[in-house]
């Protein structure tokens, strides 16, 4: 059983040149679309073509972003 187990860091690491959607931890309904280029230990993300959404509608383009780990709420895999 414990061979099965995926630390959260390395799934994240397994996402770099995928579209991602972020959503933040502070600021209720703001999330992030983009192309996740670097990620480091501490979960520090670097996305291009990044997109602003709040609530559910897009905000603004941002280009080149880059959000700090401890901001995050969840990270998932756009489908």
């Amino acid at each position: 059983m414990a061979n099965s187990i995926v630390l959260p860091i390395k799934k994240v690491f397994s996402l770099v040149d995928t579209l991602i959607t972020v959503e933040m931890k502070e600021e209720e309904g703001r999330t992030f679309k983009g192309r996740l280029v670097a990620v480091d230990e501490y979960l520090n993300l670097h996305l291009e073509e990044s997109i602003e959404y709040s609530a559910d509608q897009k905000s603004r383009e941002l280009g080149s972003l880059v959000i700090r780990g401890n901001n995050i709420l969840s990270i998932a895999p756009v489908a």
